[in-house]
């Protein structure tokens, strides 16, 4: 027996009490868990198959075996079936977009506290701060406060069996306790300076830096006041990325919870009044009947690091057992959102908008690279076969370092040795403009009858740049169809608010099909990101080989402490001889020579 067969013959002998039951394939493996107040009713509905998604009728179709866990209660059913997909990640079942827990940072308990990144092996007398929306971004939180407070990284083994200092000492990221290059009190000192900074009292952590600055710059130890004004620097790196909300006390998740169009859930991290970020843990274009939101939270609580609160944006099919469970086995408190929580309508805002935009993401997304192909085609009623793409944009700075740059997608998706970038040495932007800049583009491309031309081309700009490609397009004569999109920027650069035109079509909205929308938002992206990865690249070419070039006692590493120090050719044409002191290994002379050449 197998599928329906199997499912009536179970339901006669199924319980009416609370609990979880168990869809089994023939390999008696879990394929959809569930749970119920009354098992024997819940699993009649299963019976009829006509009212069921197709989801679920091809979960029964291939059901040889149903098993039940009975529970004292709705509640404990509520946990065991949460616990249950987390451990057998059952095919059918509704799960979590993403099973991965959020980094962390931790300062670890000991004498010489190390601080790290990790998900979910942490000690409980370790201090935890985050969690963090991706690895890399906690990377780079981790590399600013090993560089501004200088606590260790390493595992205890290195430190216990390190003879002399590691390379972060020379990089200035960290003090070396490991040969006892700084005492305990001191970097006890540095420990709390971390923990102050995540804990929010950043104005006094500035104002302590700025004093030991000014310090070290009137007793003329110039190397040590840079170091600090650079961890300055690199601290309000971290500051300018956070959002506040509320006071410094707020600590808690706020759960966002979408079920009119679509059914969603976003999590956003508040942590000492700050959004650290956030992540849509759910999502699904319909919203079907066995979707359960509780069930979806627990599982999300079941891995992830928990915060003592949660705040719900909406009340919920199943809250008080959530609310139950919640504190009784995991100590977080659960309330539904209230205005009179300082910042919550901040929060609620800013969790909206975040979830409408993971949602676009979503939306956007295509199966394989030959269905967005198809697509196109179809939209723009192109009859002939798609097969290469490419998109153009342009990229300079200050009116200099002019690039241009086209990427290529095709049935393979991404092609980057395919992709080309023109540098124009001698353009000047003042005098000829961003379309011009474009045509001299075309014309270089559609010049020669040897190469591989394009299917459709995307341009970043809007009608006037249709017209140039177009143009030039038939001055050289190609006879092959060319299908052509222009792209006008939406009100404040909003994607959202972007027009699209054709030579058959003006100021279009791609709402309706929101994976092309997202496709060609990519297209543009990797176009303009190329020109201007080779811009910067131009630009920091010139300032190496051509300003510092010819002075007698500059070489490569005095000319990179110096790039470096300044940043761009304006900042170091305005330089100080106070400013120059300050970079390592700049003798007198050097100094006079380089404001020689300034000023000369």
């Amino acid at each position: 027996m197998i599928g329906l067969e199997i499912l009536k013959n179970r339901i006669k002998e199924a319980p009416k009490t609370s609990g979880v039951y168990l869809f089994k394939n023939k390999k008696d493996i879990p394929i959809y868990i569930g749970k119920a107040i009354n098992i024997k009713r819940r699993l009649s509905n299963y019976g009829n198959l006509p009212k069921l998604p197709r989801r679920l009728q091809k979960m029964v179709s291939q059901t040889v075996n149903i098993d039940f866990e009975l529970t004292e209660s709705e509640r404990n059913a509520l946990l065991l079936e949460a616990l249950l997909i987390k451990k057998f990640s059952p095919r059918y079942n509704i799960r979590l977009k993403d099973d991965k827990s959020f980094p962390l940072i931790k300062i670890t308990n000991g004498h010489f506290p190390r601080l790290t990144r990790f998900r979910n092996d942490f000690h409980q007398d370790d201090r935890v701060f985050g969690p963090f929306t991706s690895a890399l971004k906690t990377d780079k939180v981790i590399k600013i406060l090993q560089k501004s407070f200088k606590l260790r990284s390493c595992s205890d083994l290195e430190f216990k069996n390190r003879k002399r200092p590691c390379l972060l000492f020379d990089l200035k990221q960290c003090s070396a306790p490991c040969v006892q290059y700084v005492n305990q009190q001191d970097y006890e000192q540095q420990v709390n300076d971390t923990i102050k900074f995540f804990q929010g009292n950043q104005k006094s952590i500035f104002n302590k830096l700025e004093k030991q600055m000014i310090f070290f710059s009137k007793n003329e130890n110039y190397e040590k006041a840079a170091e600090i004004r650079d961890s300055l620097q690199s601290l309000n790196y971290i500051i300018r990325e956070e959002v506040k909300i509320g006071n410094q006390d707020a600590n808690y998740d706020y759960i966002h919870i979408n079920d009119k169009d679509y059914f969603s859930i976003f999590i956003g991290f508040i942590r000492y009044g700050r959004y650290l970020g956030g992540n849509l843990i759910y999502y699904s274009e319909k919203v079907e009947d066995d979707i359960d939101a509780t069930s979806l939270i627990i599982q999300f609580y079941l891995k992830s690091f928990r915060p003592n609160k949660i705040i719900l944006s909406k009340k919920i099919i199943g809250y008080s057992e959530l609310k139950s469970i919640m504190n009784d086995n995991y100590k977080i408190d659960t309330i539904i959102k209230k205005n009179s929580i300082p910042g919550m309508k901040q929060i609620s805002k800013l969790a909206l908008k975040k979830n409408d935009k993971e949602v676009l993401l979503q939306k956007q997304k295509y199966q394989n690279n030959n269905e967005i192909l198809e697509l196109l085609k179809y939209r723009f009623k192109i009859n002939y076969p798609i097969e290469r793409i490419e998109a153009y944009d342009n990229s300079f700075f200050g009116n200099n370092y002019a690039v241009s740059s086209y990427v290529v997608f095709n049935e393979d998706g991404f092609s980057i040795k395919d992709s080309r970038t023109y540098k124009f040495k001698d353009y000047d932007l003042k005098k000829f403009g961003d379309a011009d800049l474009m045509r001299k583009v075309f014309e270089a491309r559609f010049s020669k009858d040897d190469k591989v031309l394009p299917d459709i081309i995307i341009i970043d700009g809007g009608l006037p740049y249709l017209k140039i490609c177009n143009d030039i397009i038939q001055k050289n004569g190609v006879k092959e169809d060319i299908f052509l999109i222009g792209v006008s920027k939406g009100y404040k650069r909003d994607f959202r608010f972007d027009r699209y035109h054709t030579s058959k079509e003006r100021n279009i909205s791609l709402k309706e099909v929101p994976q092309i929308e997202g496709f060609i938002q990519k297209m543009r992206d990797k176009a303009h990101n190329l020109s201007k990865k080779n811009s910067m690249k131009r630009m920091s070419d010139s300032l190496k080989t051509s300003f510092l070039d010819g002075i007698s006692g500059i070489g490569k590493i005095k000319k990179m402490r110096v790039i470096n120090f300044f940043g761009n050719v304006q900042n170091l044409k305005q330089a100080t001889r106070d400013e120059l002191i300050q970079i390592k290994g700049l003798n007198s002379k050097n100094i006079q020579d380089i404001l020689d050449k300034i000023n000369g």
